[in-house]
């Protein structure tokens, strides 16, 4: 009797110290991706004031489109902000024709970039790997726990937006793939 109970200590003290190990990890893991929902949200918002696009009078609200199902457009809707280069803020779901061209940024989370896109003023946005460098002008990704930006130039300058070069000193600029078959 004595060794049965003896065992089930044991058996108790190691599912208690497994539970102690496994469940924090679990709840870092959902914070560290909750950060990363929320930073990639919040450079979503702050790169609007690195960035100049061209002039366009008709355009009263800054649009930020997005896949309202994604978790960046959650965070993006918890955000206090109101209004972006003094223009009325609006996160929506993206269209899917040529009024895609009333968004100043467009956020992909599948996809390339369309060619109808390629010489519109919209400032195309991923997470996806290779984004960048398949036509995207930039892309979030992750080095050594933290967000970083990649972007591609070439395709920034197609559609006549402009970076800043305090921007650009932050980014790491990558080389188009169809550039480099050239």
């Amino acid at each position: 009797m004595k060794m049965v109970m003896r065992l089930l200590k044991i058996g108790f003290a190691l599912t208690l110290l497994i539970t102690v190990i496994i469940f924090p990890s679990v709840s870092v893991a959902g914070e560290q991706q909750s950060l990363e929902y929320k930073l990639k949200a919040l450079y979503i918002v702050r790169l609007a004031a690195f960035i100049t696009w061209p002039e366009n009078s008709e355009n009263q609200t800054f649009k930020i489109c997005i896949d309202s199902s994604d978790q960046i457009a959650s965070q993006l809707r918890q955000m206090s902000v109101s209004k972006i280069k003094g223009r009325k803020l609006e996160i929506i779901d993206p269209p899917v024709d040529a009024s895609i061209s009333q968004c100043s940024v467009l956020y992909l989370l599948h996809g390339q970039v369309k060619p109808l896109l390629v010489h519109m003023p919209v400032l195309t946005v991923s997470s996806q790997e290779n984004f960048a460098e398949q036509g995207g002008m930039i892309e979030f990704y992750i080095d050594r726990n933290k967000v970083r930006m990649k972007a591609n130039l070439h395709a920034v300058n197609k559609a006549g937006i402009k970076l800043s070069s305090k921007l650009i000193r932050l980014l790491s600029i990558v080389e188009p793939l169809e550039k480099r078959d050239d």
